[in-house]
C-alpha cells in the first residue's frame, strides 16, 4: 500500500497528509490523559524544588564575572 504513495498526484498526497494529521489530532482518551497526568506529576514532584529563572540567571552572571 505504501508503495502506491509515490504514484499519487501532488494534490492527492496533500489530502493524504491532511487526513493523517486529522487522525493524529483526535485527542487523548481518558486513559491516555491519566497516564500523561501521572507522568507530569512524577516529572514535577515538588514545584518548590527549583529556583526562579531570574535567580538562576543572576547566579550564572555572578559566576561568569568572577572568572
Amino acid at each position: 500500500m505504501l508503495d502506491q504513495i509515490p504514484k499519487l498526484s501532488f494534490a492527492e498526497r496533500q489530502k493524504l497528509i491532511r487526513c493523517a494529521i486529522e487522525v493524529d489530532d483526535a485527542g487523548l482518551s481518558r486513559e491516555e490523559e491519566a497516564i500523561l497526568a501521572k507522568r507530569l506529576q512524577d516529572f514535577h514532584p515538588d514545584e518548590k524544588s527549583g529556583i526562579p529563572l531570574d535567580d538562576l540567571s543572576d547566579k550564572v552572571q555572578k559566576n561568569l564575572r568572577s572568572r
